[in-house]
């Protein structure tokens, strides 16, 4: 029983090695972006731009927020080539008062995985 898990475990390993060794590779404007003082209940929101520094083509599998009071708006499974940018609106609902900071998961094909954040603070 103990070989099954402890070869599974390297398997599992090996995947996920192998998904993170492509030559994918992205660059994103406003990666951490500052909102500033946003008024409590006023909806806010901002642009991600997402660059292809690769040289194949990529595509945007999704975007997943971290929590309900942010909305990603995207196209689900674009695909762009080397050199091109697509953008992504991110809306934040302003619904907390005082300092916060949120995230947002961007998912491209290649096994690339960026996080992205955003702050400020919720004031009446």
């Amino acid at each position: 029983m103990r070989i099954w898990i402890v070869l599974l475990g390297f398997l599992g390993f090996s995947l996920g090695t192998m998904a993170q060794s492509s030559d994918a590779k992205v660059s994103i404007k406003n990666e951490t972006y500052e909102m500033g003082k946003v008024k409590f209940g006023q909806p806010v929101s901002y642009w991600l731009e997402v660059t292809n520094t690769s040289k194949e083509d990529l595509k945007l599998e999704g975007v997943r927020a971290g929590c309900g009071c942010t909305t990603p708006d995207f196209t689900p499974n674009q695909v762009f080539k080397p050199g091109e940018t697509i953008k992504i609106k991110i809306e934040f609902n302003g619904s907390v008062m005082g300092k916060f900071t949120r995230f947002t998961d961007i998912i491209i094909s290649g096994g690339i995985i960026k996080q992205t954040k955003f702050s400020g603070e919720g004031i009446q």
